[in-house]
């Protein structure tokens, strides 16, 4: 662990310089570094068309019509008629 330590600052302390420096190589210290301008050329460009379009309509649907149900009437069956003469269809199978 120590000695990865020790490798990793004796690395930084060579790299240093290296990083430090921002991409101006100045060998000659009697000399300062001259910016020499150059010229960009002139681009016009027409601004860029604006096209409005407009918001598509929102569709709603209605909800469908709510279902109520009725309660069912009671259905009663009508008295059978009395009378003395009662038919019976029983038929043996």
């Amino acid at each position: 662990m120590l000695k990865k330590l020790i490798l990793a600052a004796a690395g930084l302390m060579i790299a240093a310089p290296v990083l430090a420096d921002n991409g101006h190589h100045r060998y000659d210290q009697r000399h300062r570094y001259q910016w020499k301008h150059h010229p960009r050329p002139v681009v016009v460009m027409p601004p860029p068309r604006v096209v409005y379009y407009a918001p598509r309509p929102r569709v709603v649907y209605a909800p469908p019509p709510r279902v109520v149900y009725a309660p069912a009437h009671p259905v009663y069956q009508a008295p059978a008629p009395v009378s003395g003469i009662s038919i019976r269809l029983h038929f043996p199978l």
